[in-house]
Order: C-alpha cells, then sequence, then structure tokens
C-alpha cells in the first residue's frame, strides 16, 4: 500500500476553505494525517467509531453525535479490498450550535466519494507503476538469461552438459524446484535439475516427468503455441492426483522444422509464485534454440559421417594402386595410436592424430603407379614426385574444415629431426608433434613391410634400424616411447604367400 501521507496537503487545503476536518486512517484505526483544525475529544472517538464501522460494512457512514456534531466515514479501496478511511467532521457548529446544518449528509456522501475516487485513482496509477517497473525489471533479468542461455546452447557440438548448464539457470531465474529435459527418443540429452526440498517431495524424478507429460491433453489448445501450463494441480483434470500436494508446471515443446524433440519443463510447489507472460515466452525461445542446435549437431554428425566416409575411400583409392602397401595407413594408424596412449595425449589430440595418420600418404593418389609398384631404384626425378605426396596432400585435404588441425602431421611426416627432411626441412620441435609420431611409425611399418623394391624385415631387426636413426631422423624421445610400444603392444606375424608383414595388436 502506498503512502497515503502525499495527500495531506491536498486535504488539509481544503480544510482551509471549507468548515470540514478531514483524517485518514488504516484498516486498524491508526490515524496516518490529520487537518489542521482541532476537534474535541467527543469528536475525536466519534470519528474512531465511524472508522471502525466503514472498515467492517465497506460502504460510507454517517454519524451524529452530541446532537450537534456531523462525522463521516468513506472507505478507499485498492483492488478491491479496504485500505484506508477517509473521514470528516463538519466543524461550523463548534461555535454556533444553533445555527443551520452547512453539509447535510448527502451533500458530504458526493464530496467524499469524489476525494475517495481521486485518491483510488492515484492508488491505481502507481500500482501500474510499480508492476510496470517489476515487470520491466524482469524483462531485463529474462533478456539477460537468454542471452546467457543463447551463448551456451549456439554450438555445433552440443552436449547433455550444456543442458544441466541451461536447467541450472532456468531453476533460479524461474524460481522453480525443477527443471528438466525430458526427450523419449534422445534420451542422452534428458536433464533433471532439483532443489533439495523437492527431492524430499518427489522420489522418482522420471516417474513423474513422465507422468506430467503424458497427462498433456492433446488437444490442449495453448499446444498451438506449443506450451502446456498447469497453474494448480488441484483445479486441473488429470493432474489432481498426481500428488498430495498441489504444484504448478510449465512444459515448453523442443522442436525445430516439424521435428519433435521433447520437453522442457518446470516445476514448483510454492504456488505463492505464478509462471509469467515473459517466463513462458523466455522458456519457448530456449526451446526453440535447444531443438534448433540439436538439428545442426545432427547435420553436423551426419557431414563428420561423411567426411569419414570419403577419407575411408581415399585411403582404399591409393591401397589399390600400390598392393604392396596394402593395410599400411591402418598399420601406421595403430602404432600411432598405441603411441598417444603412453604420451597421455588428451581426447582432441588423439582425434587428430588419428586423422592425420590414418591419410598422411592420401597425396599418393597423384602419383604413377609406374612409381609407386617400381622395382628398381627410383629416379632422381620420380623421387622428386613422390616427394611430392605430403604437400598433395595437405592440398587435397585443405578443404575440409573438420581436418584443419590433422593437416600439419599430414604435410610434415617426412621432415627429419636432424632438419634434413622434406618438404621444408623443419629440425627437432619446430616439426609438429603428430608430424613426428607418424615419422616413426611410418618407417617402421615401411622397414617391416614387403615391398617391389625389397622384402620385410623382421619387427626387432626394423626396431633397431629405427632406435639407430634416433636424434637424427626421429625424435630420440617418441624413438624410447615406441620401443615400449613394440614390446608391450605390438606382435610381429610373418604372413605367408607372400603378403606383406602386417603389425597386429596382442590380446
Amino acid at each position: 500500500m502506498m503512502d497515503l501521507r502525499l495527500f495531506k496537503d491536498f486535504l488539509a487545503s481544503l480544510s482551509q476553505v471549507f468548515p470540514v476536518n478531514f483524517d485518514f486512517r488504516d484498516v486498524k484505526g491508526q490515524v496516518l494525517f490529520s487537518g489542521n483544525k482541532k476537534v474535541s475529544l467527543p469528536v475525536s472517538r466519534g470519528l474512531e467509531t465511524v472508522g471502525g464501522q466503514v472498515t467492517r460494512k465497506e460502504s460510507f457512514q454517517y454519524l451524529r453525535i452530541e446532537d450537534k456534531y456531523d462525522l463521516f466515514g468513506m472507505p478507499i479501496l485498492d483492488k478491491g479490498q479496504v485500505v484506508g478511511v477517509l473521514t470528516a467532521c463538519d466543524t461550523g457548529f463548534e461555535h454556533d450550535v444553533s445555527g443551520p446544518k452547512i453539509y447535510p449528509a448527502h451533500h458530504m456522501e458526493q464530496l467524499l466519494t469524489h476525494l475517495a475516487g481521486l485518491i483510488e485513482d492515484k492508488l491505481s496509477s502507481l500500482d501500474e507503476s510499480e508492476a510496470l517497473a517489476e515487470e520491466l525489471a524482469q524483462s531485463f533479468e529474462d533478456l539477460n538469461l537468454y542471452a546467457r542461455i543463447a551463448t551456451q546452447v549456439k554450438t555445433l557440438r552440443f552436449s547433455p552438459a550444456k543442458l544441466d548448464e541451461l536447467n541450472k539457470d532456468l531453476l533460479e531465474s524461474m524460481r522453480v524446484q525443477m527443471a528438466f529435459a525430458f526427450m523419449p527418443n534422445r534420451s542422452e540429452y534428458n536433464s533433471l535439475i532439483t532443489t533439495g526440498e523437492i527431492d524430499a517431495k518427489i522420489t522418482e524424478s522420471s516417474a513423474f516427468i513422465e507422468a506430467l507429460i503424458n497427462a498433456i491433453p492433446p488437444d490442449a489448445p495453448a499446444l498451438v503455441d506449443n506450451y502446456f501450463i498447469v497453474n494448480n494441480s488441484s483445479q486441473t483434470p488429470g493432474y489432481q492426483k498426481m500428488h498430495r500436494e498441489p504444484f504448478r508446471f510449465l512444459g515448453v515443446r523442443i522442436q525445430y522444422g516439424g521435428k519433435f524433440y521433447g520437453w522442457l519443463g518446470m516445476v514448483s510447489f510454492n504456488l505463492k509464485e505464478i509462471f509469467r507472460q515473459g517466463e513462458m515466452h523466455l522458456l519457448i525461445s530456449v526451446a526453440q534454440q535447444v531443438a534448433l542446435v540439436i538439428s545442426n549437431s545432427d547435420l553436423y554428425r551426419d557431414l563428420e559421417s561423411f567426411v569419414i566416409n570419403v577419407c575411408k575411400s581415399l585411403v582404399y583409392a591409393i591401397e589399390a594402386k600400390d598392393a604392396y602397401t596394402r593395410g599400411h595407413s591402418e598399420r601406421v594408424n595403430r602404432c600411432c595410436m598405441l603411441m598417444a596412449e603412453h604420451l597421455d595425449l588428451d581426447a582432441e589430440q588423439q582425434n587428430v592424430l588419428n586423422w592425420a595418420s590414418i591419410l598422411h600418404d592420401v597425396g599418393k593418389i597423384g602419383t604413377p603407379e609406374s612409381i609407386l609398384n617400381k622395382p628398381d631404384k627410383l629416379t632422381d626425378a620420380e623421387y622428386e614426385i613422390i616427394k611430392a605426396h605430403p604437400l598433395k596432400g595437405y592440398n587435397i585435404l585443405l578443404p575440409l574444415e573438420q581436418l584443419a588441425d590433422s593437416l600439419p602431421g599430414i604435410l610434415y611426416h617426412h621432415e627429419r629431426y636432424d632438419g634434413r627432411g622434406y618438404p621444408q626441412g623443419l629440425q627437432g620441435e619446430e616439426i609438429p608433434l603428430y608430424a613426428r609420431i607418424i615419422a616413426v611409425a611410418d618407417t617402421f611399418d615401411a622397414i617391416s613391410s614387403k615391398r617391389a623394391y625389397r622384402s620385410a624385415k623382421p619387427g626387432k631387426e626394423a626396431l633397431n634400424i629405427i632406435k639407430e636413426a634416433a636424434g637424427s631422423q626421429f625424435d630420440p624421445g617418441l624413438v624410447e616411447i615406441f620401443e615400449t610400444v613394440f614390446h608391450t603392444s605390438l606382435v610381429e606375424e610373418e604372413q605367408q604367400d607372400n603378403t606383406p608383414t602386417s603389425i597386429t595388436l596382442q590380446a
């Protein structure tokens, strides 16, 4: 309720013009302000009586005391409730009892009705201003929340962890006790965040959430706008027996481009709060963003799968050109990934190395088969063609953004630790780590596999050759790692029928 003392000066000025004294009382009878004219004790007590009658009856009241004092009271309403009483007393007979009555009761009723109307209008306008200010403040919070959430959500690689973060923000901002994402056919994205107080009320959260969703009427009008709201479960068919305590529930569809994924939902047992219109629109916007990102994530995975299949086709095409190197890319890849484990590379680094190692020879697709399969020593010109394959591979894969981090491993896997390699003559740790790892695995497999120009060497002999080249051709630290991998994970298998020697994993 507003501070009604704002009207004191106005009513006091009226008392200067008319022989009437005004005062204002709250519903408990306490005088908040009184006019400038002093009244006798009997009048003061009479005004208390009138004020009490007005509060009880919620209407204009008139009282005459000692057959000479006229007292009047009018209720002040705010939102349909009595919030105070405007009282007045006719002071015209304080000194002249025999004189005529100045203000008959019906005239005073009209005057007080007009004054009460002015006060109530002011109260209403102030309430509206306060409500607007509160709505604007909440809208600002909603915009802040949406901006924060949008930043988290808009990513090609959406994850359940991001939905947990999203629901935590919604839980705090919307004053609820449960926030969830429920996707029947995409259970990896299901998310549930609750407060401790609701955990004591709902022991089977998953079953409760499914019951909430299943109880939504398929023909509910609100579903046209992709939401459903329950303000009080005890008064909503289908939800009345869901819990012994009444609760409120807001569910919003997660869908994009006609594809339905599931629901974002809010639950609270605090019925003193409500779901505001702005909050509902915010949740609808968030659900649309989530659906869009999930859709984009699906497209990204499809594209990634397509790229993988393209890359596999390139590898198969290369090995089809050179029967002696069939399986070489896979064997180099296995060795590299074993070394990655011993190097404690994280998942992202291992993924980069995985693609770099499997595609390291992709540039050979442009090398003539006559050179790849030549049984004699290559001429200088032919060797220069062979040396071009790292750069060719780099250029072939350059348009594929998903492989951008793997390209240095492909381009530089023939660089030497002593700087005498190609294509740029990088030295030591100038050579990217992935390229240095591939160089060791690539050379070992080349030595231990049968080629057109020579027979395969046993694995241990190939390992010794690698060790002798540590510090000159190879990173000595990585050679040590490879030796460990060789003794712990690799087994030399002598193939029959003149097929190339291969490296396999131990069981």
